[in-house]
């Protein structure tokens, strides 16, 4: 099957599940049970969407979610809020580095957490010409601080040596 790209004067977009859309084409065709991935989630979560059916096989395309319908986008964002669902850490309360290894405490907009960090050089990032911050523990989770700056002092403190 060829790739098919998607934009609102090709096609609409309904959400059918929390992690699944349906594709109906303005030929008529429909693709049920597609999964919205985005290729670039941390970086541009906005553009190049893959379409993909239940055996992972492509089938759509969006280029950009702004060339569709409100809609259509509003379904492809509320399947984002699942899947790439990223907790925001509001404040750090403890960081504790023993033997190589670094257990932060935490506290997130999805509640209070602790986890381990394997490698800071690796798993704490800072993005170039921003004050945003993504933090992967040693289980493959993901943490991001939106603004650094905007943390308490002693958050603050406690993340400077690491950035």
């Amino acid at each position: 099957m060829a790739r098919v790209y998607v934009n609102k004067y090709l096609g609409k977009i309904e959400r059918t599940d929390i992690y699944k859309v349906r594709l109906t084409m303005k030929n008529g065709s429909v693709y049920e049970d597609l999964e919205p991935r985005c290729l670039f989630p941390v970086t541009n979560s906005r553009m190049y969407i893959t379409l993909l059916d239940e055996g992972e096989h492509e089938v759509g395309f969006i280029r950009d979610l702004d060339e569709l319908d409100d809609a259509s986008r509003s379904a492809i964002l509320d399947c984002f809020k699942e899947y790439y669902m990223i907790p925001k850490i509001t404040r750090l309360v403890d960081s504790i580095e023993k033997f190589g290894s670094l257990k932060w405490i935490v506290e997130t907009d999805r509640g209070n957490v602790s986890f381990q960090i394997r490698n800071r050089h690796s798993d704490i990032k800072l993005f170039r010409g921003t004050n945003r911050v993504l933090i992967r523990d040693s289980n493959d989770n993901r943490y991001e601080i939106a603004d650094y700056k905007a943390l308490d002092q002693h958050s603050q403190h406690l993340l400077y040596s690491y950035l």
